[in-house]
């Protein structure tokens, strides 16, 4: 199978206001009605067969056929001979049998075949004649059959599956993972600077820290000397005290650090 044919999803039956065709005033009936819709690759091949007979021995003169507007290559078969149709608006094709000289108490057989365009999702239909029996098939899949139906119907059938699909389970089990993993991934990092952060304080000892903290602040109150004396510019009294200050911040933290760990 090429495609996975859905249930139909989509079927509207409405009542449209389209007469009966008739002929002498006697009615036209369609006895089987089989629509057969085929995926081609490059197009959507449908074939409309049909068996259409009346009541009186009068000869038929004309016959009416509906097509969506998208048909293309539209061909046309009563009883195994091709005849010339004629578009009268309305998406509806009429064909002039009369020089065939078929009474209406006969039966005929006409085949309709068209292409449509293959990105279509949706077959719609209009029947013109009442119709006894109407079967429609989607790559050798049965999507609609229906009994007694009047002329005038129309309906609309989904011959594709929705393209956007509900979430399955295995993406909800991916989803899930990835945020455990994620998690997981956030405290093992938390962990590893926590235990990088205790290595870096363990490797300098107390005296160390208090050592590096008072040349700091030497080095601070001697840029601040050499600034008020003129000896460095305002640029470079600026970026000379943020980095050290922040150096002295740094090594105090680490004390602080040092001091609640022994606690």
């Amino acid at each position: 199978m090429k495609k996975t044919l859905t249930s139909i999803l989509l079927i509207t039956l409405m009542i449209a206001i389209i007469p009966s065709v008739t002929v002498y005033g006697e009615d036209i009936n369609t006895e089987t009605h089989k629509i057969t819709i085929s995926n081609e690759g490059d197009a959507i091949s449908v074939k409309e067969s049909l068996t259409i007979c009346g009541t009186s021995n009068e000869t038929y003169t004309t016959i009416k056929f509906w097509a969506s507007a998208e048909a293309q290559e539209v061909n046309v078969l009563v009883s195994n001979n091709e005849v010339q149709y004629e578009p009268t608006g309305n998406n509806e094709y009429i064909f002039d049998i009369s020089s065939f000289n078929i009474t209406k108490d006969s039966s005929i057989q006409l085949t309709i075949t068209y292409t449509l365009n293959k990105d279509i999702k949706e077959f719609e239909k209009i029947l013109i004649y009442n119709t006894t029996d109407l079967s429609v098939e989607f790559d050798e899949n049965k999507i609609y059959s229906g009994k007694n139906i009047v002329s005038g119907t129309s309906f609309t059938l989904l011959l594709y599956e929705p393209t956007e699909t509900p979430v399955s389970w295995y993406i909800i089990v991916f989803i899930v993972l990835l945020v455990i993993l994620l998690v997981v991934s956030t405290l093992y990092s938390f962990r590893k600077q926590k235990s990088s952060k205790i290595k870096d304080i363990a490797s300098e000892s107390e005296e160390l820290l208090n050592a590096k903290k008072t040349l700091l602040m030497s080095l601070l109150k001697d840029i601040e000397k050499q600034h008020r004396s003129k000896q460095i510019s305002d640029d470079t009294h600026h970026k000379l005290k943020d980095y050290y200050k922040q150096q002295a911040i740094d090594t105090m933290k680490k004390l602080e650090d040092m001091k609640s760990e022994i606690k």
